[in-house]
């Protein structure tokens, strides 16, 4: 029985994420989505649609505002978004651009906040948006922070798939950017993620030097030199200073 309740969950979520992709689908498209029987598909979203998190509209099924709301009490819940509070907007209209804050969760760096500055062009960026840790300057600050043994976790769980031409793939090439990171206090990729674009970030560490996530400004290379990327690291140096401290003592 268990394994069958755990197989029905596994489908159930399956089915969930192939919708959240979509912008509304019927079932057979989704059946051939998860490659699962269309009366099976059917089933699933029954159940869904019982405990409201699927809606239907016509013939065709999506995710329903529910998931939204989990997502934003989850949020709200956790010390490290309480605790940078309005600084990250503050960061994103000093600097212009858009200001991020990165936490790590099952091997992946998740979006927890994003602010945009008045000069910030339009990326992929969203609260709850997942990004690979090896591939930006936000999980590359996480990274280097980690211990040793939790390092080596995070690592065998990453693709180290060329997301672009500069993506790092080499583990050992990594490890030396991330000691550089620890060193200097702060991480950077050139369009290793998105083309085109620079990012800084710096980790945010608790009272007792524990990484909790890292706060990073992205701006296209033309706006990023060497000169205008310390004001951005003052700025968010900062910022993660002032997150510490809302942690530890407020």
């Amino acid at each position: 029985m268990p394994d069958t309740q755990n197989r029905s969950v596994t489908r159930s979520f399956r089915i969930v994420d192939a919708l959240s992709k979509r912008n509304g689908t019927g079932v057979s498209e989704l059946s051939s989505a998860v490659d699962l029987p269309v009366s099976t598909v059917h089933d699933h979203l029954q159940a869904l649609r019982s405990t409201g998190h699927v809606v239907k509209e016509g013939t065709e099924y999506r995710i329903s505002t529910r998931f939204l709301e989990l997502g934003h009490r989850d949020r709200r819940q956790r010390e490290i978004y309480t605790a940078v509070a309005d600084e990250l907007s503050t960061a994103a209209e000093e600097t212009g651009e858009q200001a991020t804050l990165i936490v790590e969760e099952g091997g992946d760096g998740v979006l927890l906040a994003v602010a945009e500055g008045e000069q910030a062009v339009d990326l992929p960026a969203y609260p709850g948006a997942r990004v690979p840790l090896y591939a930006n300057a936000g999980g590359k600050a996480i990274l280097a922070h980690v211990s040793p043994e939790r390092l080596d976790e995070l690592l065998d769980r990453q693709a180290f798939e060329p997301i672009t031409k500069r993506t790092t793939t080499d583990r050992d090439v990594l490890l030396e950017q991330l000691d550089t990171a620890r060193e200097r206090g702060y991480a950077i990729d050139r369009g290793e993620r998105i083309v085109g674009f620079v990012c800084v970030a710096v980790p945010v560490l608790d009272r007792g030097d524990t990484v909790r996530g890292s706060i990073c400004v992205c701006g296209p290379e033309s706006r990023m030199g060497a000169a205008r990327r310390e004001e951005i690291l003052s700025t968010i140096r900062r910022v993660a200073n002032i997150t510490q401290v809302n942690m530890d003592y407020v």
